[in-house]
Parts: C-alpha cells; structure tokens; sequence
C-alpha cells in the first residue's frame, strides 16, 4: 500500500531532524571541527583529494560496466556509453538530492521504457544489481575483519557478537549465492519455480521481476564476472576512503587494512536509511568504528568522501538538466524504431 503523503512528510520531517540532531552532536562533540573545514581549502591536501574523486569515479564506470553486463542478460538493447550516463544521473540523485528520487528509481524507469513486453525484469535486473554490489562490500568486509583479527586479537574481544553476526550473515548470504550458482541450470527446478510465480503472481510487474531475476542466474560465468567486479568496485571505494587519511596523517600497509575493514563496515551500516541522504549518519558510525581501532579521524575522513562524492557526481547533474544530453535519455523510443538505451 502506498504511503499517505502525510505520512510520507512526517517520516521525512523525522529523518532531517535526527540528521540535523546526529550533526550537532558531531559538532558538539569536537567529531568535526572548523580546522575539517580548512583542510578542504588548503593546497597541499588537492592531490588527496583527487586521487580521491578519482577512485570514485572509476568505480562509477565499472559500475557502469557491471550494470551493462547484467542488463544484456534480458536482451535489452543497451550500449554502455547510456548505462554510464544512467549510472551518473543516479548517483547524482544518490548523493546530491537526498529525500528524493532514488538513483536506481531512476535507472528502472528509463529501462522499463525500452521493455517492448514483460514489464517489470530490468526492475528485477536493478535489484540484482544493488545485492552484488551489497554481497561484494560483505565479503570485502569479511576478509579485512578476518585479517584485523589475526593482527589485533586483543582488540577485537569487546566486538565479539558484532563480528560473529557479520560472519554468521555472510556464510549465510554466499551459501544462497552458491545454491543459485548450483541450481540455476537445473531447466526441471526453473520450471517448477516459474510455474509456482505465475500462480501466486499472475502475471503481475512483480512476476517479471523475479524472471528478470531467474534469468541472471542461469548465466554463471556472467555472474561470477559481475560479482569479481562488484568486489572489485568495493575496493577501489574504500582505497578512496583511505587516500584521504593522508590529509590527516600518515598510516602503515597493516593500520590501512585495519581501517579498511571498519570503513568497509561502516559503509555496510550506511546502506540503512536512517537520515536523508545517511547525512551525518555515516559520519557518526564512522566516528565510533574508527574509534574502536584507536583513530579519532572517523567522522572527518567520512565527511570528506562525502565532499568528494558529491563533487564528482555534478557531472550527472549536467547530463539529467543540460537539454541535449537529458533530453536524450528522457525522450522514449519512436514506435517501430529500435529502443536503444
């Protein structure tokens, strides 16, 4: 059932309070202080900075290319050059205009348009595409805690349940994975399954989600491929995080794994959607996580990956407002013409 718009503005009402409360605090607290500010504007933290924007936006093209590859699986005219440019529109809307449109709202929408039948499977295809990209930061997640553990046993004995519910979540998660890869060639169980969505869906946008679904998982190669790049996505994202701490001070090979593995983390308990945008949000996770491994640069080194996805991600905003580009993306397929994305 779809919310009230009462209640929608009440829910929003309550997110931009507990964001603007969690700031305070940050503030407060001394998390974030004028001398963060500063730092933005001084000369000799620009190259952090870029390197920085720069490991963002190269996990936005291979994000791009990721999206590309699952959404040919339902033989949908795409070329990659419209995929980046959904990709950066969404992000956009992601990071820049929070409490509003979601990026992959937007990326289902313009691919339900090029669907000549079956509505609804590229809405199943931008699911699969966000549970890669979530698995991927869990398994990165798991091997940096893995790997803290061995170096820092002492450490980690007060977050021993936090620890054992984050492995205990990602055995389950790659066993699923393993059971899709396993069963997703049995044609007799797909049937089966199939048969069983069309009776209890009827037919309905949610029945062509799950086909839209179904159909990843009987192309493992492409799967695998996908998830290897989602991984590979995540690393790159936290290697961002991280070139920022140099604006700080200076960290060793085995302190900026420790670090990985918290911000990774932390970057998981950021997909909950506490405040519009997880303004403040973040930062605040980031400010107790770091803290547990003996750094007090949380909140500071999130709010600037904050600074530099939003920057990098105004090119989205030219390409959805400019009226050549947006219109392009906007305009729907002419009828008897080829709908290509």
């Amino acid at each position: 059932m779809e919310k009230s718009p009462l209640k929608k503005y009440c829910i929003l009402s309550l997110k931009i309070s507990l964001a603007a409360f969690i700031i305070w605090y940050m503030v407060r607290s001394g998390r974030i202080t004028e001398e963060v500010f500063i730092k933005l504007f001084r000369l000799e933290n620009v190259p952090y900075l870029l390197f920085s924007g720069l490991a963002f936006y190269s996990a936005q093209v291979l994000a791009a290319l990721r999206f590309t590859s699952i959404v040919r699986m339902i033989e949908l005219p795409v070329t990659f050059s419209r995929i980046l440019r959904l990709t950066l529109i969404g992000n956009f809307f992601n990071m820049v205009l929070p409490g509003s449109v979601g990026g992959d709202v937007i990326k289902g929408v313009f691919l339900i348009r090029s669907e000549e039948e079956g509505k609804g499977r590229s809405s199943g295809i931008v699911i699969m595409d966000r549970v890669l990209g979530l698995f991927a930061l869990l398994l990165v997640a798991v091997a940096s805690v893995l790997y803290f553990i061995q170096e820092n046993r002492t450490a980690v004995a007060p977050y021993r349940r936090e620890i054992h519910f984050i492995l205990v979540l990602a055995a389950v998660v790659s066993a699923f994975f393993v059971a899709v890869l396993l069963w997703g060639k049995n044609r007799a169980l797909r049937e089966k399954l199939k048969e069983a969505a069309r009776t209890i869906l009827r037919n309905s946008v949610f029945y062509y989600m799950l086909e839209g679904f179904a159909v990843i998982t009987r192309k493992r190669r492409v799967l695998l491929y996908t998830l290897l790049l989602s991984i590979f996505i995540q690393v790159l994202s936290l290697g961002g995080v991280l070139a920022l701490v140099s604006m700080i001070s200076a960290i060793d090979f085995s302190y900026a794994v420790t670090l990985m593995a918290v911000s990774s983390v932390v970057m998981l308990m950021g997909v909950i959607p506490v405040t519009p945008g997880n303004i403040g949000w973040t930062e605040l996770v980031a400010s107790f996580g770091w803290a547990a491994v003996g750094s007090s640069a949380g909140g500071e080194v999130f709010f600037y990956w904050r600074v530099v996805c939003i920057v990098f991600s105004l090119p989205g905003a030219l390409l959805y407002y400019m009226p050549g580009a947006g219109a392009a993306l906007r305009r729907p397929a002419e009828s008897g013409a080829p709908r290509e994305l």
